[in-house]
């Protein structure tokens, strides 16, 4: 019998996980769930609706100094698929590629839909299954050997012979895992603005900044980049790169 793989989540991960099992186990039956009523959503809007898929960076020593957690379990990832993996396999499908000269490499059409057109090519070809509002509300371990896990939405049920969890920061599914025996975690936001209270901006909304060093000296961290002067405080990439240093210290 045909092997069933569950993917929970319509993303770019649920998507690529789901692809590229595909194209290494042709007999696997694979289905897509998303909860939503559209899939890739992020994908469309991400980069200012360009899609930056991946950064010119490839030495993976180099690239685990952006992150500000996990360095160390990052360096086998990266070693096994990086930026340089990440680009071959997305022009071996299709996606032209362009190099910023800040590194951030897009699609040469400039549209995230040139993305979102060969994922699902890739699934229409594939014979993948998409299901859209499909919300799961329990996942239910196999009862003994050889027996599947049963995938609960609202409306109906699947069953999986394996789950590939694709649901980013959706909180209920790590309940769920919780309960499947799998250890979590506690999660704080990061990449936030700043909210901030001082009369001296209040008139200077819309104001952009674009070389400033910030700092928080409190933690310890500071950032350089461009800032935006917004109605509530600060944001830009040199606050959101302070706000992703310092998640766990400012949660």
């Amino acid at each position: 019998m045909p092997i069933n793989v569950v993917v929970i989540g319509g993303g770019a991960a649920g998507f690529f996980g789901a692809i590229t099992l595909a194209e290494v186990n042709p007999d696997v039956q694979i289905t897509i769930l998303e909860q939503s009523q559209k899939v890739l959503d992020k994908v469309r809007i991400s980069g200012g609706g360009r899609c930056n898929v991946t950064n010119a960076l490839e030495d993976p020593s180099g690239l685990i100094h952006y992150y500000p957690r996990g360095q160390k379990e990052l360096l086998g990832p990266f070693h096994r698929f990086g930026p340089g993996q990440m680009k071959a396999w997305l022009e071996a499908h299709g996606v032209a590629l362009k190099t910023e000269e800040d590194g951030r490499v897009f699609p040469e059409s400039d549209r995230s839909e040139t993305i979102i057109e060969s994922f699902m090519r890739c699934c229409r070809d594939l014979r993948i299954g998409i299901h859209t509002s499909r919300k799961v509300v329990r996942i239910v371990p196999p009862s003994g050997d050889r027996e599947p896990f049963t995938i609960l939405t609202r409306h109906e049920s699947y069953s999986a012979d394996a789950v590939l969890i694709a649901t980013g920061g959706q909180g209920s599914i790590w309940r769920m895992l919780a309960d499947l025996g799998h250890t979590i975690v506690p999660p704080v936001p990061s990449l936030f603005t700043f909210q901030i209270s001082d009369q001296r901006i209040m008139d200077l909304p819309g104001v952009q900044v674009p070389r400033a060093l910030v700092s928080l000296p409190d933690f310890g961290l500071e950032a350089e980049g461009p800032l935006l002067i917004t109605h509530w405080g600060m944001s830009g990439p040199a606050i959101l790169k302070l706000s992703s240093w310092g998640a766990r210290d400012m949660a």
